[in-house]
């Protein structure tokens, strides 16, 4: 393999892997909202540009796969801002992402950087060092940088932490509560000792409170957790639809989605 270009100087619609350089293929932002504040999740696919490029090396995949917390509320508020991992987890908790090369791996340091917002998209860069495991020089810690365009979300979901609370905010006259979760809790429980995962049928129950008023509603699932159907009244003022439940409730992770408009 060549030389082909060094990582600090790549320019938008590249990647670079330590002097690799690759042409992005594909590029995606998903959001969602916890309590107000956005989360983002982002994904970059490239291909090599030279054919002399080892076929196991012509291809890499960056992304992060269980999002990071911007702490703000609004997509244009994040033109300039950094986000920057010393180690593989940040002071919240959060991993610096993952690159696949050879293998899912992970990224070591970081830095995603917002540098431009108009017309709908963000234009993301995203350094750093990561493990790539092929030889020695593409081994641990492999530096890395890519610029790159994504389309920001017409739509973002709501999301609910329920090992950190039973409510979020949605806005400033809007919340939503969770008021049977230690029930909801047992039927997992119970299927997952079973393992009979279609045997999946309870209720969950919650509320949105919307100007001090509160609206009653249900999500009723029938045999699995991927059916369900909601109800809530009548009068509710907002258009709530229920996306799904993800759980793992052995490692303190279960995430209620939400679409309230």
């Amino acid at each position: 393999m060549g030389t082909f270009i060094k990582s600090q100087n790549v320019i938008k619609g590249q990647f670079v892997l330590k002097d690799i350089l690759y042409s992005i293929t594909s590029s995606q932002l998903s959001a969602e909202y916890q309590n107000r504040e956005l989360i983002l999740y982002l994904a970059v696919c490239a291909k090599a540009e030279k054919n002399n490029v080892d076929y196991n090396m012509s291809s890499v995949h960056l992304y992060h796969n269980n999002g990071f917390n911007t702490h703000v509320s609004n997509f244009n508020e994040l033109k300039g801002k950094k986000f920057i991992w010393k180690d593989e987890y940040n002071e919240e908790g959060e991993e610096a992402g993952n690159l696949c090369v050879q293998e899912h791996e992970a990224v070591r340091t970081g830095i995603i950087e917002i540098l431009d917002i108009e017309a709908g998209q963000m234009i993301i860069k995203w350094s750093g060092k990561a493990d790539v495991k092929w030889n020695r020089k593409y081994g641990d810690a492999v530096p890395f940088a890519t610029i790159f365009t994504v389309k920001i979300p017409d739509i973002v979901d709501y999301t609910l932490d329920a090992f950190k609370s039973t409510k979020m905010i949605i806005d400033s006259e809007t919340q939503l509560e969770v008021v049977n979760l230690q029930e909801f809790n047992q039927e997992i429980m119970r299927v997952c000792e079973t393992r009979v995962w279609e045997s999946f049928n309870t209720i969950l129950k919650f509320k949105l409170i919307h100007n001090g008023r509160e609206y009653f509603g249900e999500v009723i699932f029938t045999n699995g957790k991927n059916n369900f159907e909601l109800s809530i009244d009548n009068d509710c003022p907002k258009k709530v639809q229920f996306k799904g439940v993800d759980y793992n409730l052995t490692i303190n992770y279960e995430m209620f989605t939400f679409s309230i408009l």
